[in-house]
């Protein structure tokens, strides 16, 4: 039987651990039920796991299944576990048991070992387990829906884990796309009196920004913040659309042009490449005008600046067809099959109310995460939105045609992989601008082809 985490972990021994510990510990023993194992868990027995769902505490008609998801602290961490409990106070025939876990890795195995969980979060790549037969349709549901339908979800939302044929195999939990965060200070020192809404007006900008101590601007070598430049600038995902088709598009102006971009940048020292901490860390110090990332990272941003500065904040920006692009990501709820129509209606009737603008604003106010419905959009206070640029670039950026979901095909992961390597050794000079395109041509067809670099 597949073991949740606190099982594989075990739980520390108070002298042993951090108050962060202590805290997810707290975190686990409460969303589990296990209260009354806390004597033996500290002392280092084995916490009973229930991957199936099923807690042996449910009577009578309430129907008790697990969640697996995988925010295990943090503010993220904080809001599911706040959410669920709110969902079981006000559900007296429902309660949901958070299961701290890799979904997206260790469900495969729980279906294959016949144990797999009523409900889970999962990443994009889901193509596994549609083939496998493993995941049950979200469509029989969705036709009586009135929170979750294609006028009042995103477009990005409502095609996001959808196949073909229309099948609704993954709807999307949490929404996070592309942007950039600055320091407001630097950029008014520097004259620069408004973000800049073009990838030529970027370049101007961190030219203005540069100094002997400052630099302009920190960049993950990610495909999700990478992707957008090159749609901007008239790209597709693949060769057919932003999600359709088994293969890639990259040998042509719009590839070139981003990688020629950002070689640039680079060489002229006006950009580095570094990790999400470090790159906070640079923008909190004074060492960094700008930095890549999204509007989920905003909570984070603003921790590590501690308000010495104003934080500002715009989406990637418009290339050279006129508009901005960007791609959502972000983990969504899959309802695998293999329990009854009752447990499995309880775990709807959870989705459900995780798409109500109240519980939407809720998640969106403490994660910054997008907002995934026009309703939830509205309902954030202005106030709220006045205080938290990133959140509120988001909304903007969700409503816009020209933000598309990641591509939900198995192979696309592994295209990834290839456009995360060949832009870091392009932009940094390793590789020509010619050798890199042909690399991501020829790489990315054969994984779509169905070849595998695993």
């Amino acid at each position: 039987m597949l073991r949740t985490r606190v099982d594989i972990f075990r739980l520390a021994s108070p002298s042993q651990v951090s108050s962060a510990q202590k805290g997810w510990n707290r975190r686990v023993l409460r969303s589990l039920g296990l209260a009354v194992t806390i004597a033996t868990a500290f002392v280092g027995s084995s916490a009973p796991a229930f991957a199936s769902g099923i807690s042996p505490a449910a009577k009578g008609k309430v129907q008790t299944f697990a969640l697996w998801e995988s925010h295990n602290g943090g503010p993220v961490g904080d809001a599911m576990t706040a959410l669920v409990d709110k969902f079981n106070r006000t559900h007296r025939t429902i309660h949901v048991n958070i299961v701290v876990t890799k979904a997206s890795s260790k469900l495969p195995a729980a279906v294959a070992a016949g144990d797999p969980p009523v409900l889970a979060e999962i990443s994009h790549y889901d193509g596994t387990l549609v083939k496998g037969l493993a995941l049950q349709s979200w469509n029989p549901y969705l036709k009586s829906s009135k929170e979750l339908t294609k006028s009042t979800l995103y477009p990005s939302v409502w095609e996001n884990g959808m196949v073909q044929g229309g099948q609704h195999y993954r709807l999307l939990a949490s929404a996070k796309i592309s942007e950039v965060f600055y320091n407001e200070s630097m950029f008014k020192a520097a004259g620069i009196t408004s973000a800049p809404k073009t990838w030529s007006q970027l370049a101007t900008d961190a030219a203005k920004l540069k100094s002997a101590s400052v630099i302009p601007l920190g960049w993950k070598d990610s495909s999700a913040h990478i992707l957008p430049s090159i749609m901007s600038d008239g790209g597709t995902l693949l060769k057919k659309s932003n999600s359709v088709g088994t293969a890639v598009a990259f040998n042509n102006a719009a590839t070139k042009a981003t990688l020629n971009y950002f070689r640039s940048l680079y060489k002229s020292g006006d950009m580095v490449f570094d990790h999400g901490t470090t790159l906070r860390q640079d923008l909190a110090s004074g060492h960094m005008a700008m930095i890549d990332g999204t509007s989920a990272g905003e909570a984070k941003v603003l921790a590590a600046v501690g308000g010495k500065f104003k934080v500002g904040a715009f989406v990637e920006p418009a290339g050279s067809t006129g508009h901005a692009a960007n791609l959502v990501q972000g983990l969504g709820f899959v309802l695998p099959k293999g329990h009854t129509k009752a447990q499995d209606k309880a775990a709807w009737t959870f989705v459900q109310w995780w798409y109500q603008p109240s519980q939407q604003v809720y998640w969106d106010e403490h994660t910054g995460f997008a907002p995934l419905t026009k309703a939830a959009a509205k309902a954030l206070p202005k106030t709220f939105l006045a205080s938290h640029p990133g959140l509120a670039a988001s909304v903007g950026a969700m409503a816009s045609k020209y933000t598309v979901p990641r591509p939900v095909s198995d192979s696309y992961a592994e295209v990834q992989t290839v456009i995360d390597s060949v832009f870091q050794q392009v932009v940094t000079g390793s590789m020509s601008v010619s050798a890199g395109i042909s690399q991501l041509q020829s790489q990315g067809n054969s994984y779509m082809s169905g070849a595998s670099a695993l």
